[in-house]
């Protein structure tokens, strides 16, 4: 997808539902300023192109309404850095020279993301690790966001994947990513959602870690 400023309607809707999840008719009726007549046109087009799905449900007086969200080809409309020629080195290198090697590359790939944005954590506190994090993945395509939700404790929504069709295929990418963050930012990190999993975004949890207190007794 052309991500410019001049976003014609069709792409509009496809990064509303990226952006949002999952929307009804109505939301994007109103996000979008058109009438129904017009939203539905589009919606069934996108549909028939294999982008967007939709699933059945309640609004206003029990009325049935179209509730949709991106398919697999709907995501791949987005930034990615890695398409299917990526995952086709990587099954070659899996079946040539063994799951090992490809464990190992992964694991360097890991080591030289760290290495590279340690620098830009150092002296700032969680909050500021975070925001620079974020910024970080935003610029790479990963439409981050980030937010305090209370004392110490943060969220940090990724609304693409660009390692779409590696992460399909090898869930290590995303674990990698995971312990990634949490050496980057020396903090507990969990991820509850997950786009490789069938998620619509990424997001992930973050909170100081925990000091832990050996008492005299105990030693």
């Amino acid at each position: 997808m052309s991500m410019n400023k001049r976003l014609s309607t069709r792409d509009y809707i496809l990064l509303l539902l990226k952006t949002n999840g999952q929307m009804g008719t109505k939301e994007i009726q109103n996000r979008l300023g058109l009438t129904k007549v017009a939203v539905s046109r589009q919606m069934i087009h996108l549909e028939k192109d294999g982008f967007v799905q939709y699933t059945l449900g309640r609004h206003q007086l029990g009325r049935p309404m179209h509730y949709y969200s991106l398919t697999p080809l709907g995501q791949e409309q987005f930034p990615s850095d890695y398409g299917q020629l990526a995952v086709e080195l990587l099954d070659h290198m899996a079946v040539e020279e063994g799951e090992d090697r490809l464990d190992a590359f992964f694991k360097r790939q890991q080591a030289r993301f760290i290495e590279k944005y340690a620098d830009r954590m150092r002296g700032k506190n969680l909050a500021e690790r975070v925001e620079e994090l974020a910024g970080i993945q935003d610029v790479h395509g990963f439409m981050t966001k980030w937010e305090q939700q209370d004392e110490g404790a943060f969220a940090m929504i990724q609304h693409n994947c660009p390692y779409f069709k590696i992460a399909n295929r090898y869930e290590a990418i995303c674990e990698r990513e995971l312990s990634s963050y949490q050496a980057l930012l020396e903090a507990a990190v969990e991820r509850p959602e997950c786009v490789a999993k069938g998620a619509g975004r990424c997001v992930y949890l973050i909170r100081e870690r925990e000091q832990r207190i050996i008492s005299d007794s105990a030693m």
